[in-house]
């Protein structure tokens, strides 16, 4: 079917045929509405009328929340990782719905999104939930918004979202006492399930515990020296109609460049040399299964940290060390960021480099009285 332009194309029966966009499409029906000529100019003309009623029949969504999220969840599935759908589907069933659900999505304003934060803001058991939580509930009720503007062509105004995003705040890492008896800690003790090496892989690369859970030896090149990252592991939830339920996923990493090769630090390359396994075998072994799951190698993080008297921290605060420690060994930030595998460089600098205390005296420290001979006199 050969085109001529503006969505006209002439058929092989020697008619002309004008497709034009539909407004407000719901499931099942087609995107398109279709006008028939023969000849283009009468196509064309067809067309336009067809665009101007069109345009007079777009309204506003009659949906309520509920109902447009529940659309938006079917048609964003097949698109999202498995955890990514369940994030946004357990924020909806949870909060969205329960507060916001019988309410027009042509109705939802900014002060309403306000209140939603207002009545959501402490749980039950009294804990209150973050800003950057916060955020990110009232951020899905835009997205849903915005799909059905975008994808079925509803007039709706797209409310603003109530609460900032806070900047990363302050970060306290581990000081440089309990890091030299952590590692000393690790060295000594190379459990024959791979923990040790585990955590210090992510102290001496920066990958993240997902990363690191999905990481077997056939990842681990040892003759190039690098470590090649292709998967992750998380828990997430099990959507087959049971409650509370939840399975394990190995998937890809989480954006295009956190598929990424790190090269192995000589300090790292005897303890794999030592420790290598089969291809198929994870680095870090379960008891029951062949694998070690991300919330298990926490409690045996934990466990160290409690066996070392050193006061707990975060697995995840490895990655942020690794990263200052480079900075302050003077990698460049565009390295790092690759290393990290982050998407630009500025998610690096916000996120993860934190001078430490003692690379600030010395930047400071540079600010010296001038040499007697470098005086220069007033007068």
């Amino acid at each position: 079917m050969p085109r001529r332009g503006n969505n006209i194309y002439k058929r092989k029966d020697g008619r002309w045929e004008g497709r034009i966009r539909k407004h407000n499409i719901l499931p099942g029906e087609s995107h398109y509405k279709y006008v028939y000529g023969k000849t283009y100019r009468e196509v064309k003309e067809k067309m336009e009328i067809v665009r101007q009623s069109l345009q007079e029949n777009k309204c506003s969504c009659n949906m309520t929340l509920a109902e447009a999220a529940n659309l938006w969840l079917a048609e964003k599935r097949d698109c999202w990782k498995i955890t990514t759908y369940s994030a946004y589907e357990n924020l909806t069933r949870k909060y969205i719905i329960p507060s916001l659900g019988t309410c027009k999505v042509s109705k939802i304003t900014e002060e309403l999104l306000t209140k939603l934060v207002n009545k959501i803001r402490y749980t039950q058991n009294g804990k209150r939930l973050s800003d950057g939580y916060l955020h990110n509930i009232c951020s899905v009720v835009i997205m849903i918004m915005n799909h059905l503007r975008t994808k079925h062509y509803f007039v709706i105004n797209i409310p603003g979202n109530p609460i900032m995003q806070s900047r990363q705040s302050f970060m306290i890492l581990p000081s440089d006492h309990d890091l030299a008896k952590l590692e000393e800690y690790l060295f000594t003790h190379m459990s024959k399930d791979g923990t040790s090496l585990g955590i210090l892989t992510s102290l001496y690369t920066g990958i993240r515990i997902g990363e690191l859970c999905g990481l077997t030896w056939e990842n681990i090149n040892l003759n190039d020296e690098v470590i090649y990252i292709r998967q992750n592991m998380q828990r997430t939830k099990l959507f087959d109609g049971q409650k509370n339920k939840t399975q394990i996923v190995f998937q890809k990493p989480k954006t295009v460049n956190s598929i990424r090769e790190i090269p192995i630090p000589p300090i790292l390359l005897p303890l794999f040399q030592k420790q290598q396994g089969e291809k198929s075998e994870f680095l870090i072994k379960g008891r029951k299964r062949a694998y070690a799951e991300p919330r298990t190698v926490e409690y045996r993080f934990e466990h160290i940290l409690e066996k070392c008297s050193i006061n707990k921290f975060h697995f995840h605060m490895l990655r942020h060390t690794f990263a200052s420690r480079c900075i302050v060994k003077g990698f460049d930030v565009k390295s790092l960021s690759e290393l990290l595998g982050h998407s630009n460089i500025q998610t690096t600098l916000n996120l993860y480099v934190h001078s430490s205390k003692q690379h600030k005296k010395q930047l400071m420290n540079l600010f010296q009285f001038p040499k007697e001979k470098e005086k220069v006199s007033s007068f």
